[in-house]
């Protein structure tokens, strides 16, 4: 038996326990995927599925044969049929319900979601999206027409029936996602996206250039800035298990040494957090960051200017990846049309 890290929840081989990995806890492929070996021991971790259902097979396969070995020997001792076959520990045999629509959706979904994440242009994911839309498509008809070709000598049964069902059920995932407002909707409800909102500063003159007749005008320019509900956001961060434990755990203090901003005297005299052991910590900081070519000759008139927010509450490993640094304000400048 292959040990789940996360439930502790035991599984009769590799392949069934990447595919609970994926299912059950969410843990799809990608940048930031660390899985851990759950058997008893061992402490490895790794990047990818393949690398770790080939360690589980060969560092960690005797042990499940004997867990099996065991039960099989449990149930004959009260009388129970056992079986005859050998038992392999990749068998796809399992008594976990079979995937559903709705979790190869939710594995395609995330792939798009990491594709947009990753600052992708939405016409190249809306191409990939349809591609794969299409690749989908051909693969259900070929599967259909070879099952089909295999019960040509009875056509009109109700096996023939059965299989032409069969084949109508399965929608193509790739359908739902196909379109922008479509990959919206489904996100919003899928994550409960938090939506940035505008606001207006105030409205000023510039100096434009009109491109046709070459005349310099005036014209008006919108000043805005773009929040992200700060509340919003921590109500999703907090859906994240792990990182709920990670903010409810206790420093460790050593008199004399400082770590932390938590570990200075002003912290410590602090009214609420000095009383409130558990209040959230939220440090901001202001940065720029140049929206188009930053080594070009016009690297300035694209810059925008950000704040920053993250959790002091959290370890510095969780405060040093880079998902964990919120945006909350950032400023931006439209010509009023």
């Amino acid at each position: 038996m292959f040990l789940c890290y996360v439930c502790k929840a035991h599984h009769k081989s590799s392949a069934l326990l990447c595919q609970h990995l994926r299912l059950h806890h969410g843990l799809y492929p990608g940048k930031t995927l660390r899985l851990k070996c759950g058997q008893p021991g061992c402490c490895l971790s790794f990047c990818t599925y393949s690398g770790f259902k080939k360690h589980l097979v060969h560092f960690h396969r005797d042990v499940a044969l004997t867990h099996t070995a065991d039960n099989v020997d449990t149930q004959n001792e009260v009388g129970e049929p056992s079986t005859s076959q050998a038992v392999s520990t990749d068998s796809p045999i399992s008594t976990q319900p079979s995937v559903d629509n709705n979790h190869v959706l939710n594995m395609c979904a995330s792939v798009v979601a990491q594709l947009q994440a990753s600052g992708v242009a939405e016409s190249t994911v809306q191409a990939m999206v349809g591609s794969m839309e299409e690749l989908v498509n051909d693969i259900h008809r070929q599967a259909r027409e070879a099952v089909l070709s295999c019960t040509s000598e009875i056509e009109g049964t109700d096996l023939e029936k059965k299989v032409e069902k069969c084949f109508e059920q399965p929608e193509n995932p790739f359908s739902t996602l196909n379109t922008r407002v479509k990959r919206q909707k489904f996100f919003e409800e899928k994550w409960e996206i938090v939506e940035p909102v505008d606001y207006v500063l105030g409205v000023r003159f510039d100096v434009s250039r009109d491109k046709t007749t070459g005349v310099y005008s005036q014209v008006p320019v919108t000043d805005k800035f773009v929040y992200t509900p700060i509340l919003g956001t921590l109500k999703s961060m907090f859906k994240n298990t792990e990182l709920c434990e990670s903010f409810l755990q206790t420093k460790q203090y050593e008199e004399g040494i400082y770590k932390d901003i938590c570990d200075g005297s002003y912290f410590k005299s602090n009214i609420l957090f000095s009383q409130k052991k558990h209040a959230i910590q939220i440090q901001l900081y202001f940065d720029e960051f140049e929206t188009a070519n930053p080594l070009g000759s016009k690297k300035g008139i694209h810059k925008l200017g950000c704040i920053y927010f993250i959790l002091r509450n959290l370890p510095p490993k969780y405060n040093s990846v880079l998902m964990n640094i919120i945006s909350a304000f950032h400023k931006h400048r439209l010509p009023a049309i």
